[in-house]
């Protein structure tokens, strides 16, 4: 059968903007490859151009005003790409993290990172956005990093797109394009694995079923993996995966002038829990001698300061002890962490066992439908497309949230040295030790129900000189959530003196009741949002050469909130029965409610000058607008606080884009700047029950962003193609002080320095100054008529801050990578090695506050959690078409 080989359609290597991008082919024919190849590898072996449809318009990639990256169907072969996960390791300036939990998904594009609110990236499948946000936890939800099965490209757009896409596109988008039935049939069977037991299998198969007017395909995958750790304390495997789907397409074209596609997929996955290490500021053994009250002792990687606003001076906190000031001593010091946590290793992982089965949590399980209809119709006098889209996403995440599986230290019921009360030494003669031996076991057990429903109409026209578009948007989700978060305290606590304390100060009703094991507290949330739009774009050519675009959205957002006030703390750890605020009887707790309307008019406007045949150069301005909410993610469901303001984003960037040596050397530049107003972060809030501390959001006064990138790629003869590209970006705070916008928590004091929380010149969380990829390959065919090539690939990204004080991050890093490979009319091969150096720094982790050991209960201590990275595999990669 005739079929496009894997490695004759070698990468033509295209930067855009700093990024590697592979060329994309219209057509996969033998006999039009072929072609390619003699326009690629001939005398002048060329690079050729890449078409994109990133504005909603087929356009070739070096003269779209607009940063674009488009990794192509190639490469998507040969590195086996398929989620989002494998789509940032091959786009320097695209970063894909997971936070607190699976669900904790963010997305960053050139450094512009997000702790809370919306993600900043948009998230679209052949056009329909995907994108949500999760309401327990930060980030984006579970649909994020979707396993594709049918991929033919993706685009990744940089800068605001807000006025293209219409809802999410705040910083950028990556959108996934899907392979639309051919009129051919053939099948092909796929399979991935390798040394560490991940196997995947595949089939795709296009059947023509009218010559010319209908085409469909089918795609079946299936995909195992017991992962890379073992959770020490169970045998259990960590970081596993288990999942399955099938995409069914159809493309009707029973007219020149009109088209219907058709694409549908439904999947289920489960994912075992992830390989988590978390790092206590506060250990919970070790106390110094002299210590009577068991308080702990630092944890590695930590510095004791001075609590600001305490009077304690440095010099102080030198030989104090941590958490001291809770037990009367003088001197208020408490540790944090600072340096690199990039070290972390599988002997330090610490998961607990559910309780209630004695094995490993179960994960994370996600089942997901998604149906997209495009219509099109081309008349004489303008294009019209209606573009319709539904996504189904249901998902439940069993994890132990407080990652840790140790007992307290217990000095035994009565046996304890006595404690002078902290605060007031008159209400009681002293405490007890057990005051300063608490802690919880906590898991999470949420489970969430997304359906987003998107309709637009697009009409497009045009003549030489000038071209318009008009669209309408409409976009809905419901995201039902139900947070079954359940505490109970510590093996090794004072049930008895806790349940006493605590209820002191409830006039001592014996209200508290704390747990002892997992207890269900469900709560129910819900979210929903509706967005409409009008939006509009032109195009004036001013000249043979220079070019005007004009962009602009008009919005709507509504959103409507659910929630029962209950707290995992409170109602749950502690036992408290729900009680009226205002006349404090017992009883139901009631619905509330919180609704927003945020409207804005998003524009955006460039001008490009082609210069020469050969050389481009834009400037573009552009606005990004994210709408506000109300803080989800406390532990709790009172909505009656927590509101946050929209964030607003300007960003002014100039590119360019060119090639020389008769196209054999292309090469891109672009710098901006990102003004950022309002931006939505979080920062640290005492729960006025327990004492906790809990996250909240606040909006900051304003941030910016510098950045550079630049490309290049560079063919020197037929069988050798250089990469190279690199992103720079300065990211800061010019004015954030919590203090403006809440009341600063106790990590907010210790991380700034500073009573309000100053964190003004501070770098973004996960914002590195610096990525870099860089890959060499060799292309060249056999007598016989096979073909082979050979590509290493360099990745590099400089260190990144943990916390927003800046005080510990993790290491820079170089992943390198190896693919050979060699096709023949039928069959292809590739043999990788992911992680060539086996470089085994940690490349994911966030800060974040622990459960575990909680001295005197009244503060919450510092944890950084680390998710341990992938080691060196070595796989093949096989296909077979018939």
């Amino acid at each position: 059968m005739n079929r496009k080989p894997l490695t004759l359609a070698i990468a033509s290597a295209v930067i855009s903007s700093g990024t590697f991008v592979t060329t994309v082919y219209a057509q996969d024919s033998t006999a039009d490859h072929n072609k390619n190849v003699t326009a690629l590898r001939g005398d002048n072996f060329a690079i050729e151009e890449v078409v994109v449809t990133a504005r909603k318009r087929e356009e070739t990639l070096d003269t779209v005003p607009v940063a674009i990256d488009v990794l192509g169907s190639q490469a998507i072969r040969e590195k086996g790409i398929s989620a989002l996960d494998d789509v940032a390791r091959y786009t320097p300036g695209l970063d894909f993290e997971t936070g607190l939990l699976p669900n904790d998904t963010r997305i960053s594009l050139r450094g512009f990172s997000s702790t809370r609110g919306r993600s900043n990236v948009a998230i679209l499948v052949d056009g329909v956005d995907i994108s949500s946000e999760s309401m327990t936890s930060a980030g984006s939800g579970t649909g994020p990093n979707l396993d594709l099965m049918d991929l033919e490209r993706v685009e990744v757009v940089k800068g605001p797109q807000s006025a293209l896409y219409g809802r999410s596109a705040f910083s950028g988008a990556v959108n996934y394009v899907t392979k639309r039935p051919r009129d051919t049939a053939e099948t092909t069977i796929s399979a991935d694995a390798n040394d560490q037991g991940f196997a995947k299998l595949q089939v795709a198969t296009d059947l023509p079923m009218v010559p010319g007017v209908l085409a469909g395909s089918v795609n079946l995958a299936k995909t195992e993996f017991d992962g890379y750790y073992t959770n020490p304390n169970t045998g259990g495997d960590l970081g596993g995966t288990e999942s399955e789907g099938i995409a069914t397409a159809l493309y009707w074209t029973p007219t020149e002038s009109f088209s219907a596609y058709w694409r549908g997929e439904y999947s289920e996955e489960s994912y075992s829990p992830r390989p988590i290490v978390e790092r206590e500021s506060l250990v919970n053994t070790g106390s110094a001698p002299g210590d009577f009250a068991l308080l702990g002792s630092a944890g590695d990687n930590t510095v004791i300061v001075p609590v600001p606003g305490t009077g304690t001076t440095a010099a102080d906190c030198a030989s104090a002890m941590p958490y001291g000031y809770l037990i009367g001593m003088p001197a208020a010091c408490a540790p944090i962490f600072t340096g690199n946590m990039g070290n972390a290793s599988a002997n330090e992982i610490d998961l607990s066992a559910d309780p209630l089965t004695g094995e490993d949590f179960a994960g994370t399980q996600i089942r997901s439908v998604r149906s997209t209809l495009e219509l099109a119709w081309n008349t004489e006098s303008f294009d019209f497309v209606s573009l319709t889209g539904i996504n189904y996403n249901d998902s439940r995440v069993q994890e132990d949230f407080d990652r840790t599986n140790y007992t307290v230290q217990s000095l035994g019921p009565g046996t304890g040295a006595f404690i002078p009360h902290p605060f007031d030494p008159t209400y009681f003669p002293g405490y007890p030790g057990e005051y300063t031996q608490y802690g919880v076991n906590a898991n999470s057990d949420t489970s969430f129900d997304t359906e987003q429903f998107s309709q637009e109409f697009r009409v497009s026209g045009g003549g030489d000189t000038f071209d318009w578009q008009v669209s309408a948007l409409y976009w809905t989700e419901t995201l039902d959530t139900v947070m079954n978060q359940k505490w109970w305290l510590r093996e090794g606590v004072d049930k008895e003196f806790w349940d006493a304390y605590m209820d002191s100060f409830f006039g001592g009703l014996g209200l508290v009741n704390h747990r002892t094991g997992p207890v269900d507290l469900p709560i129910p949330m819900s979210r929903e949002t509706d967005h409409k739009s009008v939006a509009f774009a032109f195009n004036y050519n001013i000249t043979d050469s220079v070019r005007a675009t004009l962009e602009g959205r008009y919005l709507e957002e509504n959103i409507d909130y659910r929630s029962v006030p209950l707290s995992t703390q409170f109602n749950g750890l502690m036992g408290v029965p729900y009680y009226d605020p205002m006349t404090f009887i017992p009883g139901e707790p009631p619905v509330q409610t919180y609704a927003r309307t945020d409207n804005a008019f998003v524009p955006r406007a460039s001008v490009d000058w082609q210069v020469n045949d050969t050389n481009m150069v834009y400037v573009s301005l552009a606005d990004g607008f994210k709408p506000g909410g109300m803080t989800t993610t406390d532990g709790n469901g009172d909505i009656s606080v927590g509101e946050y303001d929209p964030e607003e984003l300007t960003v002014y960037e100039v590119g360019y884009k060119g090639s020389a040596l008769d196209n054999r050397l292309q090469l891109t530049a672009a710098a901006y700047l990102y003004d950022y107003t309002d931006q939505q972060v979080s920062y640290f809030v005492a729960d006025v029950n327990t004492g906790a501390q809990n996250a909240a959001v606040t909006n900051v006064g304003e941030s910016s962003l510098k950045g550079i990138e630049l490309g290049a790629v560079y063919r020197p003869s037929t069988n050798w193609t250089f990469t190279a590209s690199y992103t720079g970006a300065k990211s800061r705070f010019d004015d954030f002080r919590v203090a403006d916008g809440g009341d600063p928590g106790t990590l907010d004091k210790l991380w700034t320095g500073t009573v309000d929380g100053d964190y003004s010149g501070n770098q973004f969380i996960n914002s590195p100054e610096a990525s870099a990829l860089a890959s060499i390959r060799y292309d060249g065919e056999f007598a016989s008529g096979s073909s082979y090539f050979t590509e290493l690939l360099g990745n590099y990204e400089s260190k990144r801050f943990l916390d927003r004080g800046n005080k510990a991050y993790l290491p820079a890093y170089t992943l390198v990578d190896f693919q050979g490979g060699i096709s023949w009319e039928d069959l292809d091969l590739v043999l990788y090695v992911n992680n060539l150096l086996d470089d085994d720094k940690v490349k994911a982790g966030i800060t974040n506050v622990g459960y575990g050991h909680l001295p005197s209960g009244g503060f919450t201590p510092q944890v950084v959690d680390l998710i341990l990275p992938n080691p060196r595999t070595v796989g093949l990669r096989a296909s077979y078409s018939f």
